[in-house]
């Protein structure tokens, strides 16, 4: 049984309100990223059905979660879309159980998100990971290229652009990717420290948190931004 699966037996996360009749659509959910997302949409986002964007669409037999194709979209609430940089193995699983779920690159963004919209969706959360010099300045937490703004545009009340630091490249490759993988190797040394590197799965807990911030508009969050999230709200009268 694959780590989404289980997830979907799992009871929901504490503090978690399962919505009644809530939908949401995760597009992207390869590698580990991808993965953590789906798990924490399913143990965390309080949804009564979890879609997963698939080539394959089908019912699989498990109360919350099915494959949806993009031409046949069920009513949706919510998209959680992760956008990869596509043609690195390493962004999908080594052990191949990504296999049925579709990659989304930037390319692909805006169909998507835009087939989720005509479908009902109210909120889209874009996960979109950065390079770590990126990270630095407040100029990061704009918009970036024409891409962004066309998702920015879409009918959805709420738009998250969420931007951790980009980890894991694959090793090896042509002269160009070691050019490329020593650069990153590089910016990483280079980094501040009060620049957070987070998980998989901590990134995938702050974009749910995300979804439950209240407000409309687009907001562009950063990896320190992200890790503020998951700090524990201060208990009402501490520190008196």
């Amino acid at each position: 049984m694959t780590a989404p699966v289980q997830a979907a037996f799992a009871p929901p996360a504490s503090g978690a309100r399962r919505a009644a009749g809530r939908v949401a659509l995760v597009a992207g959910a390869v590698g580990r990223q991808g993965e953590a997302l789906l798990n924490a949409a399913l143990a965390r986002g309080g949804y009564s059905r979890v879609h997963v964007l698939s080539d394959a669409p089908m019912a699989l037999g498990i109360d919350g979660l099915a494959l949806s194709g993009l031409d046949a979209l069920p009513p949706l609430d919510d998209v959680l879309m992760l956008v990869g940089q596509g043609g690195d193995p390493a962004e999908r699983s080594f052990h191949g159980r990504d296999a049925p779920f579709v990659q989304v690159t930037i390319a692909d963004a805006v169909k998507v998100a835009g087939a989720a919209a005509a479908a009902g969706a109210r909120r889209l959360l874009v996960i979109r990971p950065s390079p770590a010099w990126q990270q630095m300045g407040e100029l990061q937490r704009s918009l970036g290229g024409t891409d962004e703004l066309a998702l920015a545009q879409l009918p959805f009340e709420s738009v998250f652009i969420l931007r951790p630091v980009r980890t894991g490249p694959s090793p090896g490759g042509d002269w160009l990717r070691r050019i490329v993988n020593a650069y990153m190797s590089i910016q990483f040394l280079m980094m501040p420290r009060s620049i957070p590197t987070l998980t998989s799965e901590q990134v995938a807990r702050a974009a749910v948190a995300a979804l439950g911030m209240p407000g409309t508009g687009t907001r562009v969050m950063l990896a320190r931004q992200l890790a503020e999230l998951l700090e524990p709200v201060p208990a009402a009268g501490a520190g008196r």
